[in-house]
């Protein structure tokens, strides 16, 4: 039993296959394995961010998981409007959109690494299915 606990608290089930979350039985707080995240909180602290950024962003969605190496990770798909996806604006619209949806919703704090993928909003139109 002990040797159970300890195993969940480094990450790992009893067959050895790394779990990506876990939910508490209040169903809104994340358990990834270096600490909790309340869902709800980031998603209204993304939903901030991602009005804050309107100018550039059509929509922004993120998800919860692992990343390759089994760290706690939290994945966000953004579409940029087209004028913001251009070229020669692309490189600082990602930019200052990644360090403002990370100092929204506080992605260093809750351990969680931030991966980001952009899309145009024309781009996105073309997909199927598309993102976000």
């Amino acid at each position: 039993m002990v040797n159970d606990r300890r195993q969940e608290a480094q990450g790992t089930q009893l067959n050895s296959r790394p779990f990506l979350l876990r939910t508490r039985d209040n169903g809104s707080v994340t358990y990834v394995p270096r600490g909790f995240v309340d869902e709800a909180k980031l998603f209204s602290r993304v939903k901030r961010a991602e009005k804050a950024l309107a100018k550039d962003v059509v929509r922004v969605r993120h998800d919860l998981g692992s990343d390759w190496m089994g760290s706690p990770a939290v994945f966000f798909n953004i579409v940029l409007k087209d004028e913001a996806s251009r070229p020669e604006n692309l490189r600082e619209v990602a930019q200052r959109v990644a360090l403002r949806i990370m100092n929204e919703a506080k992605t260093d704090e809750s351990g969680l690494h931030a991966y980001f993928n952009f899309r145009s909003e024309s781009e996105d139109a073309k997909m199927k299915p598309a993102w976000a």
